[in-house]
């Protein structure tokens, strides 16, 4: 507040705290806004006009800076001096992140409360906007545009209601109303368009202070496409679940509180208050009767009365309503429930009696209201808790359904008039109450279901009963308490109650049984309560798809072996000639709308059998049973003799019928490749098909019934070798709709069939600008996955699969070019991200959630799967071969989305969620080695220093060098590391830190990961051996001894035999050999133990001094230098290496200057070890001598000067050096190098030429 600074915001002086209350100083106003509306009534339109911009300009501010205000209302607009207004009452503004895009905590007065708001649904900015637009309307009209004195008829008038436009309004202004108060917020009149509206444009004060750089868009701006994306999906995720609402489960929760509370209270008369509705309230207490005496209110008095005290504090809690509508809480109980005013209730009770001397018929009132009361709509949603609550209520029910229910088999009517009511209003209960806890303790008190399936079973029985003319009636509402129980939240292991889920497991096989003989009875008996039961059934899938694995399994499976009856049963039903299976095409259509042909029993088999059949998306725990069913049912359809297939065919193109039936084909097909190859050849199938595909058939749900239908087009293509007849003429109609469907299911289902098509060889006309805009689109909005695609697939994956196509297709131009520079690219790794669901770096703790999510979420496999994932990756790998410079600008943008994915895809969280995905095992590697190519691209290009260090320094904090290492150990077959070795390779010689987190890796883990290094290096791949090789000799160089222990542990081996650094020294490749003598020189620098190997281990010394002769230059050089180093402070090696001399002597004269440089080196460190002998016998001091004074390389000759020196200290090799001259010739050398310019270096060797001349003066010798 304080940094607000705007003529049409107040302003804040000062704050301060006292011990109470929190005081804030602002500017002085001349009044409120809405006195105003009080005093006139309404305003002239000049004067709404000047007010709308001052509004705007407000607003503007505001939102510029992401701030909502939240509250915008006219009493909290106030009147400045001069004729200005400034906005206040920043109490439930909000400053928004720039990770929070849509909020969903709900603030505000209901009056002026947007459509997304009163539903609470996630909301932005534009909310504030509605609320502007609700504002002007009353100043212009006197009244807000949806005024009336009931809240719960205003939710209505919100979310229905068009604005009624009075007559005296000009067509201007309108039109900017009509903006502000469109229901629909994406389509609301917003920035920057609002500015320019002819209503205020050119009155509006914008200032142009800036926001600070770290704020992000504003939202006074256009989001970019990619920020679209993340919003739209955050909104998705954040939308609410089911149809309670946060507000209502608080409600609920604190009625059940205050019925506690009251429950042992005495219930006197009401207390005198000055307000009606308290009066109505006092005597709420649960009562132990559900009629009550004229001197007691009764118990559905008393919950009314007491919602309706409280409903108007939910909305904002702690502020009272203004003042015009102090009275809503009374006169939205007198409208709303007018049985509830003093007359009323009083008149009710003088016909009220005991329960004990209670009539059937005078029962029918109270079981009317229990009814109304039940009703889910939104004054009532505490009553239904109060009287699952209430152990009296539960007792009647049970009572009722004893008695009712005995009469009821004895076929007396009373018992039907009796059970009727109750019936309902327990169907109405059981599906307005979502607490699951209360509502679940009602049911067993009172006896569901057991009561319910035990009525069911005897009216089945009751032959009698059956004549009666209620029959019918009193079954369909049974059923609908049954259905109703099924569909309840306790019911699923998520919202598991005691031992509900026992009782629902045993209620559903006892309702199998049922269903199975009433199933099993003559095919013209009992059609509505088959049509009925079926429904219920059907429920029951639904209910069981969401359930648990063991429970669901145990479920389907039982349909297979002891509930076979309801299987077979139904599978009869639909070879029944009957006329929406067998009428052929062009035959007349029942009379009856399509909605109500779907309650018939054809309609209800089909749903019940494609309930069976299909694999709910998300939910795998049912699909392997499910299968089973679909196994079997296939094996019924490829049957000759069998009538089933030419029924479900013939159903396609029935209206009700055919999305079912296609639901069925597709899931059979799934499992059943000759089932497949049966409908290629059946014309009336293909024909159904391509029809609904052309939308030339009339259904009720199209664009489902289409999204099946190209599934199961592309299931076919899948599994025959040859696509059908006049299959390639579809791929013109299929790309249509791919291009053309504004449907995302339909546009991503076409994909998957042109996809199939494209491996297959058919050829479509797609121009890029086409595709690329329908990829936008299916990318872009969110996605609605009712149907597994074929093969386990995710939902994009055909979409993917066709891009791959389409970029990679010769003959085409360039489209990769178009297509990297689209914003189709940037909302793909967008989207990726998302069904990634990428942890966030920093969570953000706020009342509303943010893009934060939990540490490694379980990715969306419905959307991407592993498959998917795969195309995804091979996308960007031909993308970025063609236009590299791209991949470069992505990975070195630290904190891209494309960087994040990818070392995400690296992450062992994510590798161990995709070992756990369907076909994720198999797509693993590719997925692994994708990555690790994609990440390479920089180190393969010519990049700047810097920019290459940027990209360095961002996988080290990622610590990608010990995923790769863990990659390699756990996930890939050792035949597939060498790629994410090399990798793991240049990172870790490049970047100190990364060498680090290898060396930390494998301390971690030091069994494991010696086992792997062993294996690779023993393998029979020379370019991950040499990689190894080298990454190990790069350790042993930079790192102290103290973290070289693993490198002598892989060497060694478990039996310390030293097979695998044997193997090493004698593989046949160059490469190999000589990076393991660079290892070992590196290693004898440090390793005692090594040294002792040398001594030790038969055989393993002289594959070392091999290498010294070795036909390879690397090798040879590499060889000198391990055997320097190990001649170094030999110890008791020393005398072992007498062998090395001659081969020593000999490299002397080699053509390589490094391999003469290491031997003379060498050679002088053999000196201190008591080989003088040896030396001598090989001329060495000779040798050295000649090397020193005439080597062309100065560094050899400063080896060999060094040499000499160390070797000088042997008496025998001192006089061997003065008998030979060495004084003179080098005294010859040094005055050649004095002779040389002034302007050159004198060479290092000087030094010690003038030194070794001092050391061999006479006065030194021994």
């Amino acid at each position: 507040m304080r940094g607000l600074r705007h003529p049409n915001i107040v302003h804040m002086l000062d704050s301060f705290e006292t011990d109470k209350e929190v005081v804030v100083v602002t500017d002085y106003a001349e009044g409120e806004l809405f006195q105003i509306l009080e005093d006139d009534g309404k305003l002239p339109e000049e004067q709404v006009q000047a007010i709308a911009a001052q509004l705007v300009s407000a607003l503007y501010y505001l939102h510029s800076h992401r701030i909502l205000h939240r509250d915008m209302k006219p009493q909290n607009i106030l009147l400045a001096k001069g004729g200005g207004i400034k906005l206040c009452d920043f109490g439930f503004a909000r400053a928004m992140s720039t990770n929070t895009m849509v909020l969903t905590s709900i603030k505000g007065t209901p009056l002026y409360m947007s459509p997304e708001l009163v539903e609470e649904r996630p909301y932005d900015h534009t909310a504030d906007l509605w609320s502007v637009g609700c504002i002007l309307y009353e100043l212009a009209v006197g009244t807000p545009p949806f005024y009336t004195t009931s809240i719960f008829q205003l939710v209505s008038l919100i979310l229905k209601d068009p604005v009624r436009w009075p007559p005296t309004i000009s067509p201007c202004f309108k039109n900017f109303l009509q903006g502000l108060l469109t229901k629909d917020p994406r389509q609301r009149l917003s920035w920057p368009d609002l500015l320019h509206h002819p209503f205020i444009a050119g009155r509006v004060t914008i200032l142009t202070e800036s926001a600070g750089p770290d704020l992000g868009t504003p939202f006074t701006s256009r989001l970019p496409p990619e920020l679209q994306v993340l919003k739209d999906q955050q909104a998705h995720r954040l939308a609410p679940k089911g149809n309670r609402s946060r507000i209502l489960r608080q409600a609920c929760k604190r009625m059940a509180e205050e019925a506690k509370q009251k429950k042992h209270q005495n219930t006197g008369p009401a207390l005198e208050q000055e307000d009606r509705t308290s009066k109505v309230a006092s005597g709420t207490a649960s009562l132990p009767r559900l009629k009550a005496t004229p001197q007691e209110p009764s118990l559905l008095t008393g919950v009314l009365g007491s919602e309706m005290k409280s409903s108007w504090a939910e909305w904002r809690a702690g502020e009272a309503p203004p003042a015009p509508w102090e009275n809503w809480i009374t006169q939205d109980c007198e409208r709303a429930f007018p049985e509830l005013r003093p007359e009323v209730v009083g008149q009710q009770s003088l016909d009220a009696v005991d329960l004990e001397n209670e009539e059937p018929d005078n029962d029918d009132d109270e079981w009317r209201h229990l009814l109304e009361t039940t009703e889910p709509v939104p004054v009532q949603l505490k009553a239904p808790l109060a009287l699952l609550c209430n152990p009296d209520f539960c007792q009647r029910i049970q009572s009722q359904l004893h008695e009712a229910g005995g009469q009821i088999l004895k076929g007396v009517l009373e018992g039907a008039s009796r059970i009727l009511p109750v019936l309902r209003v327990l169907s109405s209960l059981l599906s307005s109450c979502g607490d699951s806890v209360p509502l679940y303790s009602f049911c067993r008190e009172a006896g569901l279901p057991r009561l319910l399936l035990s009525l069911l079973r005897h009216s089945q029985e009751s032959s009698s009963l059956q004549q009666q003319c209620w029959y019918g009636t009193f079954l369909r509402d049974l059923m609908a308490v049954i259905q109703a129980y099924f569909a309840c939240t306790f019911n699923l292991e998520r919202s598991q109650t005691g031992d509900s889920l026992q009782v629902f497991q045993e209620a559903a096989n006892l309702f199998l049984e049922l269903l199975g003989k009433l199933l099993a009875q003559p095919d013209d008996s009992e059609q509505t309560l088959r049509r009925d039961s079926l429904m219920c059934f059907t429920v029951l899938c639904e209910a069981m798809d969401g359930n648990s694995w063991t429970i669901s399994r145990a479920f389907y499976s039982s349909l297979m072996t002891t509930q076979r009856a309801v299987l077979d049963g139904l599978l009869h039903g639909l070879t029944v000639p009957q006329l929406p299976f067998h009428s052929p095409p062009g035959a007349p259509e029942v009379s009856q709308p399509l909605r109500e042909q779907s309650e018939d029993l054809p309609g209800a088999m089909s749903s019940a059998l494609a309930a069976l059949c299909t694999a709910p998306v998300g939910l795998p725990g049912c699909w392997e049973a499910k299968e089973q069913i679909s196994r079997h049912l296939a094996n019924q359809l490829t049957e000759d003799s069998n009538q089933l297939r030419s029924s479900l065919i013939s159903g396609l193109q029935h209206p009700i019928l055919c999305l079912h039936l296609l639901k069925v084909l597709y899931s059979c097909c799934h499992v059943s490749e000759p089932l497949c190859r049966l409908l290629g050849q059946e014309p009336l199938a293909l024909e159904s098909l391509w029809k609904l595909v052309q939308g030339k058939v009339k259904v009720v749900d199209w664009e489902e019934s289409a999204e099946v239908t190209l599934y199961l087009l592309s299931l076919l293509v899948l599994h025959l070798q040859d696509l059908p007849s006049g299959m390639e003429k579809l791929g013109s109609e299929v790309a249509t709709v791919f291009t053309h469907s504004h449907v995302v299911s339909l546009v991503s289902a076409a994909a998957c069939l042109l996809g199939q098509l494209g491996q297959q060889g058919v050829t479509f006309d797609l121009q890029p600008v086409e595709w690329i805009a329908a990829a936008t689109h299916a990318l872009s909005a969110p996605a609605e996955v009712r149907l597994t695609p074929p093969g386990g697939c995710g939902f994009y994956d055909g979409l993917l699969i066709l891009l791959l196509q389409l970029l990679t297709q010769q003959g085409k131009g360039n489209p990769i070019r178009v297509v990297a520079s689209s914003e189709m690219w940037a909302i793909l790794w967008h989207r990726f991200s998302m069904v990634l669901r990428l942890p966030e770096e920093a969570s953000v703790q706020e009342e509303e959630r943010s893009l934060s999510s939990p540490q490694s979420p379980e990715p969306d496999w419905t959307l991407i799967s592993p498959q998917g994932m795969a195309a995804l990756l091979s996308l960007a790998m031909a993308t970025f071969t063609q236009e590299p410079q791209l991949c470069l600008s992505h990975l070195s943008q630290r904190g891209s989305i494309l960087m994040s994915t990818l070392k995400h895809l690296l992450s062992p969280s994510f590798l161990h969620q995709l070992t756990q995905a369907p076909q994720g095992p198999e797509f693993l590697p590719v997925v692994v080695l994708s990555v690790c190519q994609l990440l390479c691209f920089p180190f393969a290009l010519d990049v700047d220093a810097d920019l290459l260090g940027g990209v360095l320094a961002d996988l080290t904090d990622s610590e990608v060098t010990a995923h790769l290492l863990q990659v390699c150990r756990h996930h890939l077959p050792l035949t597939q590391a060498e790629l994410p070795i090399s990798l793991l390779t240049r990172l870790a010689l490049s970047e100190p830190l990364s060498l680090n987190q290898f060396v930390s890796t494998v301390a971690a883990s030091p069994t494991t990961t010696i086992s792997f290094l062993s294996a690779a290096l023993l393998g029979d791949q020379p370019l991950l051996t040499s990689d190894l090789l080298s990454l190990l000799a790069h350790t042993a160089r930079v790192l102290s001894p103290s973290h070289l222990s693993f490198i002598q542990e892989l060497l060694a081996g478990p039996d310390e035999s030293y097979r695998t650094l044997r193997s090493l020294l004698g593989h046949p490749e160059n490469s190999v050999r000589a990076r393991t003598y660079g290892l070992l020189g590196h290693l004898l620098q440090h390793s005692g133990a090594l040294r002792g190997a040398l001594q030790s281990q038969l055989g393993l010394l002289n594959l070392l001094l091999l290498g010294l002769g070795d036909q390879d230059p690397a090798v040879r050089r590499a060889a000198s230098f391990a055997v320097g180093n190990a001649a170094y402070q030999a110890g008791p090696l020393g005398p072992a290496l007498a062998a090395a001399v001659p081969g020593m002597t000999q490299l002397l004269g080699d053509p390589q200057a490094g391999i003469r440089r290491n031997a003379a080196s060498a050679l002088g460190n053999l000196g201190p070890e008591g080989l003088g002998d040896e030396l001598l016998q090989c001329q060495v001091p000779q040798r050295l001598l000649e090397v020193a004074c005439g080597d062309p390389q100065p560094n050899v000759k400063e080896a060999a000067l060094v040499a000499l020196r160390s070797l000088r200290q042997e008496p025998c090799i001192h006089q061997v050096l003065v008998s030979l001259g060495a004084s003179e010739k080098l005294a010859l050398l040094s005055l050649g190098n004095q002779l040389l310019p002034h302007s050159s270096p004198r060479p290092a060797s000087a030094k010690h030429c003038r030194k070794l001349i001092h050391l061999l003066r006479p006065t030194h010798n021994t």
